[in-house]
């Protein structure tokens, strides 16, 4: 059990998505700041961002590993996300789209895919904390600019070990 959390921790001989990434990054701003303007992601919106990452990381050469924890990573975000929009917390948007930063960051690292999704909450919550002590409202606010921060993290955080 240790060798295999101490295997997932020690740099990785699988090839590193850093277009990929950069490119999702780019494109979860855009969205971040559509979502703040119109506080709604079209459902093409996601599908391209989502087609860009897939064939971005066929272009990089990733490894079979890598597909099945990009996969793995984002089925788990889709999980987590739906039971959220189910209890209203998160709208429908957000949980399709979850699954295209899990799926890049579970590809470059299933642990970074995986910690996004924490990532992406605890950003997410602690916007609300200090919107609502600011504003003194309790209104929901857009999900996508803390998804879009704790891909930017998480990229950062685990690119040593990536």
């Amino acid at each position: 059990m240790t060798e295999a959390l101490a295997a997932l921790l020690v740099r990785s001989p699988n090839v590193v998505p850093a277009n990929t990434l950069l490119v999702v990054i780019a494109g979860l701003i855009l969205l971040a700041a559509i979502d703040v303007w119109r506080e709604e992601v079209e459902d093409w919106a996601i599908a391209a961002l989502l087609a860009i990452a897939v064939i971005g990381l066929h272009l990089e050469g990733i490894l079979a590993q890598q597909w099945v924890g990009a996969v793995l990573a984002a089925s788990v975000a889709f999980l987590i996300y739906l039971n959220l929009g189910q209890r209203g917390v998160l709208g429908g948007g957000d949980v399709k789209l979850s699954v295209v930063p899990a799926f890049v960051l579970g590809a470059a690292n299933p642990l970074a895919g995986v910690w996004w999704i924490a990532g992406a909450i605890l950003i997410h919550q602690a916007l609300f904390v200090v919107i609502a002590r600011t504003r003194r409202s309790r209104e929901a606010i857009p999900h996508v600019p803390a998804m879009a921060a704790a891909t930017l993290v998480s990229t950062f955080l685990f690119a040593p070990i990536m």
